[in-house]
C-alpha cells in the first residue's frame, strides 16, 4: 500500500500531517499551501476513514469534491492517489500524485520518491530512476529520506541487468519485449484458463480452466494436422477445485492439487491418477510422504517420470513455502523429501516449480523483495555434483511489478507458456520464445517396446541410454512397462548408445545417430539366450580411433554389459568378430578388423573372462551389409559382432 511505502520515509506518527499536509508548510520554492478551512480539513480526515472501512466509492467523492474546491491543495490529491493505489490503480495513483507533484515539488519529496517505487512496480524503471536522482539532489535538508534514496537508487543500479537499462538508466524499448501469442480458441474461452503443461512427445497439454467458480482440469491433444485441438475434461473433475497439476513425461501420470478433501491430511494435498489401458484410474491422496497438516500442491515431474518436484509450507524449511523433491524407489513408494536447498529457496515463497525436460532447468516463482514487484519469475540450473546453482531473477520483460503467473516449458527449449491477463480482464493462456539465456536443451521422447524375438510378446526389462559422445556412464535407466513399454527423455541434438536388458535373454544393442524430430519409435526383438546358439549381434556402441584398434572410452557401457552376461550365463561362449568398410586396401582393412577384434577379447580377459569361453576373427571388407558407395553404408559396415558358439 502507498501508506507503507510511505512509512519507510518518516515515522508513523507525521504520516497523516504529511499524507493530508493539515499545516501550512513554507517549501525553500516559495509554494504557499493555500488556508484550508477546517471544516474541509476534517472531511479530508472522515474521507480518508471511510476508505479504509470498506468504501472506497464514498471516499473517492468526497476526495474529488475537494480536489476541484481547493485545486492548489496537495492533500486531498495524497490521499485519491493511495485509494487508488489500494485498490490496484496503479496508473490512477500515479496520475495524482504527478498532479500534486506539478503544483510543487520541493514540498513533496517525500511524495517523489514514493513515486518511485510506484514506477519500479510498474516496470517503469527510467521513470523510478528520475524521481530518485530527483530526490537526492533536492534533499539536502531531509538526510533521512535522501538516504532511503540513495539506497533504492544502488538496488535499481544492482537490477539494471533485470529491468534491461543502459548506462544512462533508459530502457532498451519495445524492440526487447516478448511477443505472447494466445493459444487457439479451443483453449482460450471466455473462462480463465491457466497452467498450460506439455507432455514430452508435445502432442498434448494439461490446462486448468475456471468454470462456476471452481477450477478443472482440461487435456488438449493436437489433432492430426498438428495444428487443431482435441479438448477433453479430466473424468474425475469435482465440485471442487482441482488444478496446479503436473503430467508426466510420458502422459500417463497426473498429479494435481485439490484441497479440503475428505481424505486430505491438510489444507491442499496431492493426488495422483494413472492412464491404463487408456482410462484414468480414480485419484488417490498420495500420501504421508508428500502431504502433511501444512500446504503442499503445484508440483511438477522430473528428467525421467521418477522424481517429483513441490511447494510446501511444511516443518524444515528455509521460509514460508519451500520448493521440495522425492525419487520413486519403485512403483508407488517414494523417498523423504528433500528441500532443493539455498541455491533454491529463502526466507520468501518458492512457488510452482517446473522442471524441463531435460533435468538441468528449474523455472519457478518467487515473492522476494529482490524481485521486480509481486511474483517473479526465477531460473536455476542444476551442477555437475547435482545441486541446484543460485537461482536468478529472469528479468524484464518476462517479469514486471505485477504478480507473474507460472512458467512452463515446450519440449522444444525455447518456446514457454504462460498465464498472463487477456484484453477481456480473464486470465488466458499464451506462449512466447524465451530469450536465448534462459533456454533449456531441446529433448525428444524416445518410444521403446520390447519384445521377444520368436514369439513377439512384450518383455519386462531394463532400457539404458547415454550420450556416445560423452565419457559417461549409463545416464538414463528404465524399466519397461507391463506391455513391454518405456518412455525415455534424450537430447535431439546428440548420438546416444542404448542397451536394452531382459532376465535370460541376450542384451540388445543399439545406436541412435542425432536426430531433431520430437519423438522417434523403437521396437526392438530380444534374443533367449537358450535359444541364442549362432545367433549374431552387433555391438553398435563400440568405438575406435579413426584408423586404429585402441578403443574409446564411449565404448566401455556396451563392453560392460556384455561382460556382464558372460558373468551371468558362465557356460556362454563366444566368438568377436571385427568388420571395416573399403575405404583403404584390403589386406590393411583385414589386419584393422582382427586387431579391432582382438581388443575387445583383451578388454573382456582382462577382467577375468576365461580365455578359452572367447575368440576373435577379423573379416575385413569382406562382408558388408550395406553399399560402401554412402556414408551411411559405410558407418554400418564399420561393425563389431560375437556369435554364439555354444551354450552350456
Amino acid at each position: 500500500m502507498l501508506s507503507i511505502l510511505i512509512r519507510h520515509i518518516i515515522p508513523q506518527g507525521f504520516l497523516l500531517i504529511l499524507l493530508l499536509a493539515l499545516y501550512p508548510v513554507r517549501a525553500q520554492s516559495g509554494y504557499i499551501p493555500p488556508a484550508i478551512p477546517s471544516k474541509y480539513e476534517k472531511e479530508l480526515r472522515e474521507a480518508v476513514l471511510t476508505a479504509q472501512g470498506g468504501r472506497p466509492a464514498v471516499a473517492e467523492s468526497s476526495m474529488q469534491s475537494h480536489i476541484k474546491k481547493f485545486p492548489t491543495w496537495t492533500a486531498p490529491r495524497h490521499a485519491l492517489s493511495q485509494l487508488y493505489y489500494e485498490c490496484g490503480r496503479k496508473q490512477e495513483a500515479i496520475g495524482h500524485l504527478e498532479d500534486a507533484l506539478h503544483i510543487d515539488t520541493l514540498s513533496q519529496l517525500a511524495e517523489l520518491y514514493t513515486l518511485g517505487r510506484i514506477y519500479e512496480e510498474i516496470s517503469a524503471p527510467e521513470r523510478a530512476w528520475a524521481c530518485y536522482s530527483a530526490v537526492i539532489e533536492k534533499g539536502i535538508h531531509m538526510p533521512g529520506l535522501v538516504q532511503r534514496a540513495t539506497a533504492s537508487l544502488q538496488a535499481l543500479e544492482k537490477k539494471r541487468a533485470l529491468w534491461g537499462l543502459d548506462a544512462d538508466g533508459k530502457g532498451k524499448g519495445e524492440d526487447e519485449a516478448i511477443s505472447l501469442i494466445p493459444f487457439a480458441s479451443e483453449i482460450n474461452t471466455p473462462n480463465h484458463e491457466a497452467l498450460g503443461r506439455w507432455t514430452l512427445d508435445g502432442r498434448q497439454m494439461i490446462f486448468t480452466r475456471l468454470l462456476y467458480q471452481q477450477e478443472d482440469i482440461f487435456i488438449a491433444t493436437l489433432d492430426d494436422t498438428g495444428v487443431g485441438w482435441i479438448i477433453e475434461d479430466f473424468p474425475f473433475n469435482t465440485p471442487q477445485n482441482e488444478g496446479a497439476h503436473a503430467i508426466s513425461p510420458d502422459g500417463t501420470q497426473l498429479v494435481f492439487t485439490s484441497c479440503n478433501r475428505p481424505d486430505g491430511r491438510g489444507s491442499c494435498d496431492l493426488y495422483l491418477s494413472v492412464l491404463r489401458s487408456g482410462a484414468w484410474t480414480t485419484p488417490v491422496n498420495m500420501g504421508a510422504v508428500f502431504n502433511t497438516p501444512s500446504w503442499e500442491g503445484q508440483p511438477c515431474f522430473g528428467l525421467d517420470g521418477m522424481t517429483l518436484f513441490f511447494s510446501s509450507s511444511r516443518p524444515g524449511g528455509m521460509g514460508a513455502r519451500d520448493i521440495w523433491y522425492s525419487r520413486q524407489l519403485a512403483p508407488g513408494k517414494w523417498s523423504a523429501p528433500i528441500n532443493a536447498g539455498p541455491g533454491i529457496n529463502t526466507p520468501d515463497n518458492e512457488e510452482s516449480p517446473f522442471v524441463h525436460f531435460d533435468g538441468q532447468t528449474l523455472y519457478f516463482m518467487r515473492d522476494g523483495k529482490d524481485g521486480l514487484g509481486g511474483y517473479d519469475l526465477y531460473i536455476a540450473r542444476r551442477a555437475l555434483d547435482g545441486t541446484w546453482q543460485t537461482a536468478i531473477n529472469m528479468g524484464a520483460p518476462i517479469n514486471s511489478g505485477a504478480d507473474e503467473g507460472a512458467l512452463s516449458l515446450h519440449p522444444d527449449g525455447r518456446t514457454a507458456v504462460i498465464t498472463r491477463e487477456s484484453p477481456g480482464q480473464k486470465n488466458d493462456l499464451f506462449s512466447f520464445e524465451l530469450p536465448e539465456p534462459f533456454r533449456a536443451v531441446p529433448q525428444q521422447a524416445l518410444f521403446v517396446t520390447l519384445r521377444d524375438q520368436k514369439t513377439r510378446q512384450p518383455l519386462r526389462g531394463r532400457v539404458e541410454v547415454f550420450e556416445v559422445s560423452r565419457q559417461d556412464t549409463i545416464r538414463l535407466s528404465q524399466w519397461t512397462d507391463e506391455a513391454g513399454q518405456v518412455t525415455i527423455t534424450i537430447k535431439r541434438h546428440a548420438p546416444y548408445g542404448l542397451i536394452a536388458l531382459a532376465e535370460d535373454y541376450l542384451p540388445f544393442s543399439g545406436h541412435l545417430e542425432a536426430d531433431t524430430m520430437a519423438s522417434r519409435t523403437l521396437n526392438l526383438f530380444m534374443t533367449a539366450v537358450e535359444a541364442a546358439v549362432d545367433e549374431v549381434m552387433i555391438l553398435q556402441n563400440v568405438f575406435f580411433e579413426t584408423g586404429s584398434a585402441q578403443l574409446l572410452p564411449a565404448s566401455e557401457p556396451e563392453l560392460n554389459k556384455l561382460f556382464a552376461t558372460l558373468i551371468r550365463w558362465p557356460g556362454l561362449t563366444i566368438e568377436i568378430r571385427g568388420h571395416t568398410d573399403d575405404v583403404g586396401d584390403a589386406h590393411s582393412n583385414q589386419r584393422l578388423s582382427e586387431a579391432r577384434a582382438q581388443s575387445v577379447y583383451a578388454y573382456l580377459t582382462d577382467r577375468g573372462i576365461e580365455a578359452e569361453r572367447l575368440s576373435y576373427l577379423g573379416f575385413g571388407e569382406s562382408r558388408p551389409l550395406e553399399d560402401n558407395a554412402t556414408a551411411a553404408g559405410r558407418r554400418l559396415n564399420r561393425r563389431t559382432e560375437f556369435r554364439v558358439r555354444s551354450m552350456e
